[in-house]
């Protein structure tokens, strides 16, 4: 499949805020406010993810398309979860925490709420997305519209929200994952549309200005605002921020930058960062005696040092 290269900016961008805003809120940089609240600028990141996959989604035979969403998805999840686990273990045995409840029955129980194996937190989103893709494709063939599905993905979020999320997290997530990716499923062609694009930035930079509706995703968490504005916001800065990188990608296409731009290169590599970045951010934060804002100046460093090397090896090997 051709790519993008306006997707691929803007998922360079996003996954950079990622990287960034979990090393900021792992130690505090903020104190008690999430850097999502500090910073709500591109706070639809994840959403953002979902949405792209389903503006993206070929519908085909939905046994070929399972097993493609398995090899796709789950590989990742289960090869990273795994050199984390063995990075935990490493820690563990260093700290002389080496035991059975710290080694086996608390990895265990964490996967089983929040869905990930320490130390690699954000592959909580693979396995998510797997479950996304995989209902979803039975989902539309069904035929009903896919409206349908996006509001009992809100519904259902709001709801396990409302009652304390009493269930595991990825069971809100999954269906807010599923809420998100039906809008691109259905939506995402429209996007370029100037008059949506117009009343989208308009709804964006009202919400920045009189105060954004923003959840956390992973664990369905209000983080501020009111939770049913919070997929009307993610979708207008989605749409907003879309359109933005489709305007820069074009002015870049005509520049002496053609055949250079990293933020691209880093969005051609989103899947690898995700999984991979927290193999730094969570080993660095543990061991830190530096203040906050030093501690995310070395985890920026780190992933410089290491993630670059990684991208570049993923990049040879896919030639």
């Amino acid at each position: 499949m051709t790519r993008v290269k306006s997707f691929d900016l803007a998922g360079g961008i996003l996954i950079l805020w990622i990287m960034a805003f979990h090393a900021m809120n792992m130690n505090k940089a903020f104190g008690d406010v999430d850097a999502r609240v500090a910073l709500p600028f591109l706070t639809f990141s994840m959403p953002w993810f979902y949405y792209k996959s389903g503006l993206f989604f070929k519908v085909m035979d939905c046994r070929e398309g399972v097993k493609k969403d398995f090899r796709k998805l789950l590989i990742p999840f289960l090869k990273w979860s795994a050199i984390g686990y063995a990075i935990l273990l490493l820690m563990q045995l260093v700290d002389g925490e080496f035991t059975w409840q710290a080694c086996v029955v608390d990895p265990l129980h964490t996967l089983s709420i929040f869905g990930y194996l320490p130390i690699d937190v954000p592959a909580w989103f693979l396995l998510s997305l797997l479950f996304v893709r995989v209902i979803s494709r039975y989902l539309i063939r069904w035929g009903l519209p896919p409206i349908v599905y996006i509001l009992a993905g809100i519904a259902i979020g709001y709801s396990l929200h409302a009652l304390g999320n009493p269930l595991p997290f990825y069971f809100p997530n999954i269906a807010m994952g599923i809420t998100f990716f039906m809008i691109g499923y259905r939506f995402g062609r429209f996007e370029e549309k100037k008059g949506l694009f117009a009343i989208c930035a308009a709804g964006y930079v009202a919400f920045l200005l009189f105060g954004c509706s923003i959840v956390g995703h992973h664990r369905n968490i209000l983080l501020v605002g009111h939770y049913l504005l919070w997929p009307l916001f993610a979708y207008c800065g989605i749409v907003t921020f879309d359109n933005l990188c489709r305007w820069a990608d074009t002015l870049l296409s005509r520049s002496a930058l053609r055949d250079s731009r990293p933020l691209t290169f880093i969005g051609e590599h989103t899947l690898t960062l995700l999984v991979a970045h927290a193999l730094i951010y969570m080993p660095v934060t543990r061991y830190s005696t530096l203040s906050p804002w030093q501690t995310v100046g070395v985890i920026f460093v780190g992933y410089v040092l290491f993630l670059t090397p990684l991208l570049w090896r993923e990049k040879r090997l896919k030639k």
